[in-house]
């Protein structure tokens, strides 16, 4: 198989593992460049085993030391951080659940080291041994990893699985109602509980930190969206493998929405404003 074989026919999934181990498209196509590279580099009996698990291995120990780099670096952020969204209606052949939005942010909440470990056990299905190579752990070492962060995402995950065409209406009415500033009906449409989670990186404007309730978040809301200039458009998209919205003037993205449903209501309002997140809209 060539090189440029391999890489058409392995760059998704990769694409997937970085991405979902950084939270940051950027430095998942970055990752994959330089992980292929460096097969492009490698003695032939390096690589002979399994070209699948020999490239996961590289991809992940990239994404490993990008993550403890951008982790420091987020002690610094201004407000909340979110991962990058990714378009996935023309973009590479990547899972839906591979990108799932909602489970991309509860990762951001497992170490460095938890996150690589997970990812690559529960999309690669890679023995503990060959796991413990990537991360400079023993395998034994590895299975308690695994358990804690299991532990953790099964405690916050998403549970829901929603029927596409579901998804879709209530983010056109979530659209309708937020332009018509119709309290009564985005009220009707979010759960109780919901929470408006946004991401300007102290460069858009946004919430510094969550908003709880489906009264207060359909306030905010109403109110942001009465600012938006008048030559504002907002148009669906597929956004991370499920319907979403961006809000743009001309060719400019302000802000990417991602909506977290059972079905019934809303629970999660995700909005990135951030414009260093938002070069992919451009």
């Amino acid at each position: 198989m060539t090189l440029e074989r391999t890489f058409a026919e392995l760059r998704p999934a990769m694409f997937a593992l970085a991405y979902r181990i950084t939270g940051s498209r950027a430095d998942a196509d970055d990752i994959v460049q330089e992980a292929f590279l460096r097969l492009h580099r490698a003695e032939p009996e390096e690589a002979v085993r399994s070209l699948k698990a020999y490239i996961a291995t590289i991809t992940a120990r990239l994404s490993l030391n990008r993550l403890r780099d951008t982790y420091a670096r987020r002690e610094d952020y201004v407000g909340e951080w979110l991962p990058e969204p990714v378009l996935t209606g023309d973009g590479p052949a990547v899972r839906a659940e591979d990108v799932s939005f909602a489970l991309l942010v509860v990762l951001e909440r497992l170490s460095p080291l938890e996150r690589v470990v997970f990812v690559l056990r529960n999309a690669f299905d890679l023995a503990f041994e060959e796991i413990g190579r990537t991360v400079g752990r023993d395998a034994a070492a590895c299975r308690k990893i695994l358990s804690r962060a299991r532990a953790r995402v099964a405690q916050e995950r998403p549970r829901f699985a929603v029927d596409r065409e579901r998804h879709r209406q209530l983010t056109r009415g979530f659209l309708e109602a937020t332009r018509a500033a119709d309290m009564e009906r985005l009220v009707s449409l979010l759960a109780n509980d919901v929470v408006f989670h946004g991401d300007g990186g102290g460069k858009a404007l946004a919430t510094k930190k969550p908003i709880v309730g489906s009264a207060a978040v359909a306030r905010f809301l109403i109110a942001v969206t009465r600012t938006m200039p008048p030559d504002a458009a907002i148009e669906e998209i597929e956004l991370n493998g499920a319907p979403g919205l961006v809000g743009r003037i001309g060719s400019r993205p302000l802000v990417a929405i991602i909506l977290d449903t059972d079905g019934e209501r809303i629970h999660s309002v995700f909005a990135i404003a951030n414009p260093d997140k938002l070069d992919a809209f451009t």
